[in-house]
């Protein structure tokens, strides 16, 4: 069998064929440089006992970009139209549509939906608040202020005469 791993770098234990390059759900996995090497049949041996020493996470080799990643137009933000800068606290700026007047991003639209985005994460949180605060106040009224009101009636006894 033909290995690329050096006998004097990799003395100890050594893995062959090693599937490094894989996903689990969200999670990405790449073969790990310092112990892995690739054969000339395509496949990986890995210097190693376990197959955790041969893996990392494939986001750790992303190399930060030095530009952001979405494009910012360069457009005048001097036309006719709406600038808006923030958005309300329920929302957050979409990106992918600002331009660029005095070292400041503004979104340049007529219609707000274009510049700002609702944030679900925010959404949810407040309305599980509001839901929250109902049932705490339906929950009072059943258990506490409809018993309290309950009215203890005496049995009427027959009268005699």
């Amino acid at each position: 069998m033909t290995t690329c791993l050096d006998i004097n770098a990799c003395p100890g234990d050594k893995m062959y064929n090693v599937v490094c390059n894989f996903s689990i759900g969200q999670d990405s996995y790449a073969c790990n440089s310092q112990t892995t090497c690739m054969r000339a049949d395509g496949k990986y041996d890995c210097c190693a006992n376990h197959i955790v020493r041969c893996i990392v996470d494939a986001t750790s080799l992303l190399v930060p970009t030095i530009q952001p990643s979405i494009k910012i137009s360069e457009t005048n933000c001097n036309q006719t139209c709406d600038k808006i800068d923030k958005c309300y606290w329920y929302e957050r700026l979409r990106t992918d549509n600002l331009c660029v007047e005095n070292n400041n991003e503004y979104c340049c639209s007529q219609n707000r939906a274009d510049c700002c985005m609702t944030n679900k994460t925010t959404a949810y949180i407040v309305f599980g608040c509001i839901a929250g605060i109902i049932i705490i106040i339906v929950a009072y009224y059943r258990y506490c202020v409809k018993k309290s009101h309950t009215k203890v009636v005496p049995i009427k006894e027959p009268v005699f005469v």
